[in-house]
C-alpha cells in the first residue's frame, strides 16, 4: 500500500490538461512539490498544539470535564451488535437486497436512508463483488451515541482483485436491545474520498478489460465510452511489462457537479482528466465530461492507461523524470492510434520562442505556461522517447524507462547500462533528431 501523502504526490503528476489540438491531450505533470495542483486538504496536518505550561501567578487550567462512558455491560455488548448489523448489511449488499442493506437505519431517518440507497445503487451498478466491513475503536459520549470507524474492503466485478479499502466514520445508538445506525459517512477524512460511489448516483458498464461509470444523467454515453476504453486497453495491455495489467481498468466520467469533488481533489478548469493512484497497483481514471468528447476519448485513455500500467508497483515519486513519464504515454498514444503525431506545430513554436534549449530531459510545464507551451513540452518528450525507440529499439527504450522512472537510477547510469553510451551522447542524438523534425528534414 502507498501512503496517502505519496498518493497525492503521484496524483499531482498525473493530471491531464486540455490541450490544442483536441487530439493532443497529455498529462500536465508538474513537480509534486508545487502548490498549483495540490489537492485541498492534502497538506499534512499540523501536530496538535501542546498544552501550555502553567505560569507562576496564574491559576492552573481548568480540567476538561470527563465524558461519561456507558456501562461496561453495554460496552461489551454493543460492538457485537454493530458487527452483526454490519455483517447483515454486507450480505444484503452482495445479494442485492436494498431493504436488508437499510435494515440498521430507523424508518424515520429519511436522510440517511436516502444517502445509503444512493450508495447501494452505485455499488450494485459497479458490480461489487467483495465487501467486508471491520470495526475500529469504539468511543461513546454522554448522549448514548457510539462512534467508530469502519474499514471497508471492496472489489468490483471480480472477487479475486487486489482489494481496495476506505475508512468510513459511523455512529450508532442502542435502545431496548436494538442497535441503530445513525451516521454512515464517507472516506473524505482518511482515504482521499469521497470515492465516486460514495458521493454520486452512478450507472456503469462492464467490458472484458474495462469498467466505466458515470452519474445517471450521462448513462447514455457509457456504451460509447466503454467501446473506446476497450480499444485503448487493447493497446496499453501490451506495455504492462512489469506485472499483470489490471483486472479491469476503472474509468469514471465526471460532470460539473462531480468534477473536483470526487477524491476530495479540487481541479483546475483546464484539466481534462486525471489518474488517481489508490494503491501501488490500483489507479482509477476520471474524465471531465466538459473537455473530453467522443473524438478524443480513445486517445486520452491510451495515454491514461499507459500511466496505469507503466507506473504500477511504483511507490516512489519521479519529479525529475517528467519527460519520460509523459513521453512514454504520448509514445503509446500515437503509435497505438490511427493518426500521426499531431503536436509538431507547438514544438516548433516552443523552439522558435526560445523556450527549448536542446535539453530533452525536461521537467513539467511551469504554472504560467500557455497551452501551446505545454503542448510543445509534451511534443519534445514524445519525440525524445520515439527517438530512443527508433535508435535503440523499443525494448531498450522500455528498459531505460524502467531504470530511470521505476528504479530511480541517474540518467547517465541508466544510459551506460542500457544503451552502452553516456547520457550526454544519447541526449545530444535526441536533440539533433528533434531539431531535424522541427526543421522538416
Amino acid at each position: 500500500m502507498i501512503s496517502g501523502r505519496l498518493r497525492v504526490a503521484l496524483f499531482v503528476a498525473l493530471c491531464c490538461a486540455v490541450l490544442t489540438p483536441a487530439a493532443a491531450i497529455g498529462f500536465d505533470a508538474v513537480h509534486h512539490q508545487s502548490l498549483t495542483l495540490a489537492p485541498a486538504g492534502a497538506v499534512a496536518p499540523l501536530p496538535a498544539a501542546p498544552r501550555p505550561a502553567e505560569r507562576p501567578g496564574q491559576p492552573p487550567e481548568r480540567a476538561q470535564p470527563v465524558v461519561p462512558q456507558p456501562a461496561a455491560a453495554d460496552s461489551d455488548r454493543l460492538p457485537t451488535g454493530i458487527a452483526a448489523a454490519l455483517d447483515a448489511q454486507t450480505a444484503a449488499l452482495l445479494r442485492g437486497d436494498l431493504d436488508g442493506f437499510l435494515a440498521p437505519v430507523a424508518p424515520d431517518n429519511t436522510a440517511l436512508r436516502t444517502a445509503l440507497t444512493r450508495r447501494f445503487t452505485a455499488l450494485r451498478a459497479l458490480h461489487v463483488a467483495v465487501w467486508r466491513a471491520a470495526v475500529g475503536d469504539l468511543t461513546g459520549n454522554a448522549d448514548g451515541v457510539w462512534s467508530l470507524p469502519v474499514r471497508v474492503t471492496y472489489c468490483f466485478v471480480v472477487p479475486d482483485c487486489v482489494p481496495l479499502s476506505v475508512s468510513i466514520p459511523t455512529a450508532w445508538t442502542v435502545s431496548a436491545g436494538t442497535t441503530r445506525l445513525i451516521t454512515f459517512g464517507d472516506s473524505s477524512a482518511a482515504d482521499l474520498g469521497p470515492r465516486p460511489w460514495e458521493a454520486s448516483d452512478l450507472r456503469a458498464a462492464v467490458g472484458r478489460r474495462v469498467l466505466v461509470a458515470s452519474p445517471a444523467r450521462y448513462a447514455a454515453r457509457l456504451p460509447a465510452l466503454l467501446a473506446a476504453a476497450e480499444r485503448a486497453a487493447a493497446v496499453t495491455d501490451r506495455f504492462a511489462k512489469w506485472g499483470k495489467p489490471p483486472g479491469r481498468y476503472v474509468v469514471y466520467l465526471a460532470g460539473p457537479g462531480e468534477w473536483g469533488k470526487w477524491y476530495g481533489v479540487p481541479q483546475q478548469s483546464w484539466v481534462a482528466a486525471f489518474a488517481m493512484p489508490l494503491t501501488d497497483v490500483a489507479t482509477e481514471v476520471v474524465l471531465n465530461v466538459d473537455h473530453v468528447d467522443a473524438r478524443d476519448v480513445t486517445d486520452v485513455l491510451r495515454h491514461e492507461f499507459t500511466h496505469v500500467v507503466t507506473l504500477a508497483g511504483v511507490d516512489r515519486t519521479y519529479p525529475h523524470s517528467w519527460w519520460l513519464v509523459e513521453g512514454i504515454a504520448e509514445y503509446v498514444r500515437v503509435t497505438g492510434g490511427p493518426r500521426p503525431f499531431d503536436g509538431l506545430g507547438d514544438v516548433r513554436k516552443l523552439v522558435h520562442n526560445g523556450l527549448w534549449a536542446g535539453d530533452v530531459a525536461l521537467d513539467g510545464p511551469p504554472p504560467a505556461a500557455t497551452a501551446s507551451d505545454v503542448n510543445g513540452r509534451y511534443g519534445v518528450a514524445y519525440l525524445a522517447v520515439k527517438r530512443l525507440a527508433d535508435r535503440y529499439g523499443e525494448a531498450k527504450m522500455l528498459a531505460f524507462f524502467a531504470a530511470v522512472v521505476r528504479g530511480g537510477e541517474p540518467l547517465d547510469t541508466a544510459a551506460r547500462s542500457v544503451f552502452g553510451v553516456p547520457w550526454g551522447t544519447v541526449s545530444a542524438d535526441c536533440a539533433v533528431a528533434i531539431s531535424a523534425t522541427v526543421a522538416g528534414k
